[in-house]
């Protein structure tokens, strides 16, 4: 296995655990469906504070020892629970660990499409790393013809509903573009050197949107969303958005808020909850979602 992969179990083995002794932590890494047969190495305390701190400088992860438990604990523990991208990682290393059984019971696993256009992750996360732009040929589904030869600056990527984007900007700086990685071909990574704004960043560019769309010309808003009994646990269970909040509750239905721009995305997602949740304000954004739903009942009813 290699270092990285040793590190998300110890992570993983950590965060489930609560707090292991160096024993224990072998004695689990022993019995782990991970370990081969042939991986002789065991956590010695040299060993093991090589790995501490690999992780803490990689993974801004912090494990420290206890004198009084005699015990290895994550300090920032609430911090990488709820990180995105932690959360993503060791999802999937979970899953990895189990392989031997999901392929013994792979008749018994429903699996989902994996994400596409993985293919082109690395390179560009190298682009990112490197501060290079990247160029490739773009088929999008508004023009007739494939987009050649164009050259973007890498801002960050995102997944979002089984598809990988790029978020770009244009090398002059002037605007932003959402990129499929599935209907991107040919990627090349420049020699060309170009920093994208300090202000596109994950959490900049996407606070007050659901979704993959930002649509600049919509200005976010507080939302107010119905949901019936039944439905308001699963938005408790999976909230739509960080800013939402429970605002009304009684015991026929809650009122959650969100700060959102409205989009696209959203009107999606909210119709995919179909009669099950309602939006009470504000009042064009309800007039939004009346004139889709009007379109529908033209399509439908007969």
């Amino acid at each position: 296995m290699t270092k990285n992969g040793k590190c998300l179990w110890i992570v993983d083995t950590l965060l489930r655990s609560g707090g292991l002794s160096l024993r224990e932590l072998n004695d689990r890494w022993k019995n782990s469906s991970l370990c081969e047969k042939s991986d002789t190495v065991r956590f010695h305390e040299r060993t093991f504070a090589r790995y501490k701190d690999f992780i803490a400088d990689e993974y801004n992860i912090d494990i420290e020892y206890s004198s009084v438990t005699n015990k290895y604990h994550i300090t920032n523990r609430d911090e990488v629970k709820h990180n995105a991208l932690y959360t993503y990682l060791l999802s999937a290393f979970r899953v990895a660990e189990l392989n031997t059984q999901a392929l013994k019971h792979r008749d018994k696993l429903m699996l989902e499409p994996v994400p596409t256009g993985v293919e082109h992750l690395a390179a560009i996360l190298q682009a990112i790393d490197k501060g290079y732009t990247v160029q490739f040929d773009y088929t999008s589904y508004y023009k007739p013809e494939p987009i050649r030869d164009w050259e973007v600056i890498p801002c960050f990527l995102r997944i979002f509903e089984g598809r990988w984007y790029l978020i770009a900007e244009l090398t002059d700086h002037s605007s932003t573009r959402r990129l499929a990685l599935e209907r991107i071909s040919g990627l090349r990574i420049t020699g060309n050197r170009v920093e994208p704004s300090s202000d596109i960043t994950p959490e900049e560019f996407y606070f007050d949107c659901y979704g993959i769309i930002r649509e600049e010309e919509r200005k976010p808003c507080l939302i107010c969303l119905k949901a019936d009994k039944q439905q308001c646990n699963y938005l408790r269970a999976l909230p739509l958005h960080e800013s939402q909040e429970e605002t009304e509750t009684t015991e026929e239905y809650s009122v959650f808020t969100y700060y959102l721009r409205p989009s696209f995305d959203l009107f999606q997602r909210i119709l995919w909850m179909r009669e099950k949740v309602e939006i009470i304000a504000p009042k064009n954004v309800r007039e939004e979602m009346a004139e889709i739903v009007r379109k529908l009942a033209e399509i439908y009813i007969v």
